[in-house]
């Protein structure tokens, strides 16, 4: 284990099916989702389903009901899927493999917010029962499982109600959001700075994490017809620029200076491209395109924005390069099928070649407690 310490900024719950009908309140139950989410031996193999059915819609759009079979899935989850994936699998896996904090996001709960149908209410009150039971499951976490509360972007104003519940009555360190459009207001809209004010005042960070492959993102599906690798691929990474864009050009961060925002799952290489092109645009060659915002882009970043990256990625000395190395965390994205070699965690960053060790201490440690308020 590194005697610095080693912050997971981006595990996985992998939620029980029973979640909705245990959590959901009464008045919604009629439209509760369908959710499978775990891991099975089948015929080929051992492999992931994420199944999820709300308000006449299936998704993962073109893998519903497939159990996606990978090299060393069994291996990795094998034992912890018999014992239903309860939170002594993860304080083990932990153990396994010199973890001090692992930061929880959803998995099922990536899509079941996701339908175009779905109304406000209903959106809210299936954020209210995952949250209830993302709180329940940390509680048995012995402090080292850390909740990420999931909100919806339909209302600003539910939104900003169940963030402070997310926070104050349920102890989570940050909130997280699917930053596709589901509602009638964008991310950068005046409509939403209810929300980001809230936020920055409960001091825990948004934690932008796409769910691919969802109904509402249909550009994907124009853009990429038949190719859902594409489709998968692309709503990670361009979803989280896009957001960062919003956020950024937006004005979101101009408005609101205390507001921390993460980007899950999507790499790091991206950043030191995205936020030069922010900055020029079209105008590359010459570099002298007027931004209407008193910094420039890459300063919002340096201030109010951090990358959660995988512990092998090469995009890694290319931000500290470009940006510097204060805003960069790590993941095993433990719990999903990306996350298979997460016994190998601790060892890959220590082994990233031209990183010195204390941009790496900053990596795994420092900057996660500058993200998230945790009491370490």
């Amino acid at each position: 284990m590194s005697t610095h310490g080693f912050i997971d900024t981006d595990s996985h719950a992998v939620e029980p099916d029973d979640l909705w009908a245990k959590y959901l309140e009464p008045k919604y139950r009629d439209e509760a989702p369908v959710v499978r989410v775990g891991y099975s031996q089948v015929e080929s193999g051992f492999g992931f389903f994420n199944s999820v059915s709300v308000g006449g819609y299936d998704m993962p759009v073109g893998f519903h009901g497939v159990t996606e079979v990978m090299p060393d899935l069994g291996e990795a989850y094998d034992d912890y899927a018999r014992a239903g994936f309860g939170a002594d699998s993860y304080i083990d896996a932990m153990e396994r493999t010199g973890v001090d904090y692992m930061v929880l996001y959803p998995s099922a709960a990536l899509y079941t917010n996701q339908a175009p149908s779905t109304k406000a209410d209903v959106a809210a009150a299936y954020s209210r029962a995952y949250n209830s039971w993302l709180h329940d499951f940390c509680s048995d976490g012995d402090h080292r499982l850390v909740g990420a509360g999931a909100i919806d972007l339909r209302d600003p104003e539910l939104a900003s109600q169940e963030a402070v519940r997310c926070v104050e009555d349920l102890g989570f360190k940050a909130v997280t959001i699917n930053p596709t459009p589901v509602g009638p207001h964008l991310i950068f809209e005046p409509e939403m700075d209810r929300l980001w004010a809230t936020i920055a005042e409960l001091n825990v960070p948004v934690g932008v994490h796409v769910g691919a492959l969802s109904p509402s993102d249909p550009f994907l599906y124009d853009y990429f017809r038949g190719l859902v690798w594409a489709q998968g691929i692309s709503a990670f990474t361009i979803g989280n620029m896009m957001a960062c864009a919003s956020f950024i050009v937006g004005g979101v961060l101009e408005r609101h200076p205390t507001l921390r925002v993460v980007h899950l799952e999507s790499g790091s290489g991206w950043v030191a491209s995205w936020l030069y092109r922010l900055r020029v645009a079209n105008q590359g060659g010459t570099k002298d395109l007027p931004i209407p915002l008193p910094m420039d882009p890459i300063e919002y970043w340096r201030r109010q924005c951090f990358v959660s990256t995988e512990p092998n990625d090469p995009g890694i000395k290319q931000v500290i390069d470009a940006v510097g190395d204060d805003n960069i965390v790590i993941a095993t994205d433990f719990g999903h099928p990306e996350g298979r070699h997460y016994v190998r965690a601790v060892e890959e960053i220590q082994a990233l070649p031209d990183v010195s060790d204390e941009s790496k201490r900053k990596i795994m440690w420092d900057n996660a407690l500058k993200l998230y308020p945790i009491d370490a």
